[in-house]
């Protein structure tokens, strides 16, 4: 008899196989369940603390929709975790190599990037209004790679680094863009941490991702925030200087707080 996922979604009735470890489990659950919420919250309930009627929730209000939110995990070979994905009924869309993610780990642990292996999914969930969307992003990166290492998945486990909430921009231009890093920088004290084109996603013309973790200063259990370009900012990316001091400040107060709240 299939039961319900906490996705919404009829799952058969599987026992689990170790396919991912049991703390994998509770936060691929709670992505899900982040992802179910953030589908009907408005941009300044996921941004916050942030002003109401602020210019970042405003412009996000305007120019962006809520996308999906993400989570690392860490299977025993990518097939095997795409495969216990679709038995959970989760509809997993066929993977991709991450190119963004793969530097941030090998950046991270000190790494070969050609070893570090991560693969990127999304599950179609159905939500609270009626929409059947791929609102949740996971980030694989198995076992069985030759960059894998347990404290690796160890520290992710704990910190949660790649959790994030994610949003499209609509209509992405330059002018868009900076007026939305700036924004989110003053009223919901999130640092641009930079970015990256993924050939892979986004159609044709590929995808950039910009990257942002929060201040110190602020507290909140949502550390990570995303925004999602249909198409080739590279040139965007490549003029604009990090906050880099302030993100390796966050990034460090975020290590020594210990394990992560679910986004």
């Amino acid at each position: 008899m299939p039961a319900l996922h906490s996705s919404g979604n009829a799952v058969e009735d599987i026992s689990e196989e170790g396919v991912f470890s049991p703390s994998g489990r509770r936060q691929l659950a709670d992505t899900i369940n982040a992802a179910r919420f953030a589908s009907t919250a408005t941009p300044a309930t996921l941004l916050a603390p942030t002003p109401q009627k602020g210019e970042a929730a405003r412009l996000t209000e305007h120019a962006c929709l809520f996308d999906h939110c993400g989570v690392l995990l860490f299977p025993d070979t990518l097939e095997a975790g795409l495969r216990h994905l679709d038995r959970l009924g989760l509809a997993p869309l066929p993977a991709v190599p991450s190119v963004v993610v793969r530097h941030r780990l090998a950046t991270r642990y000190l790494l070969d990037p050609v070893g570090c292996d991560v693969a990127i999914t999304r599950l179609r969930l159905q939500l609270p209004d009626g929409r059947r969307h791929a609102a949740v992003e996971v980030f694989l990166f198995p076992r069985d790679r030759i960059g894998y290492h347990s404290h690796i998945e160890d520290s992710e486990v704990a910190h949660g680094f790649e959790r994030h909430t994610a949003f499209v921009v609509r209509r992405p231009s330059t002018t868009l863009l900076a007026r939305l890093v700036a924004s989110w920088r003053a009223d919901a004290g999130l640092l641009w941490e930079g970015g990256g084109y993924n050939p892979h996603e986004g159609g044709p013309e590929g995808s950039t991702v910009l990257y942002f973790v929060r201040d110190q200063a602020y507290q909140t259990d949502r550390r990570r925030f995303e925004l999602h370009c249909a198409g080739d900012f590279r040139d965007f990316l490549d003029g604009r200087a990090r906050d880099a001091d302030a993100v390796d400040r966050a990034y460090r107060r975020w290590q020594a707080t210990g394990p992560a709240a679910s986004d």
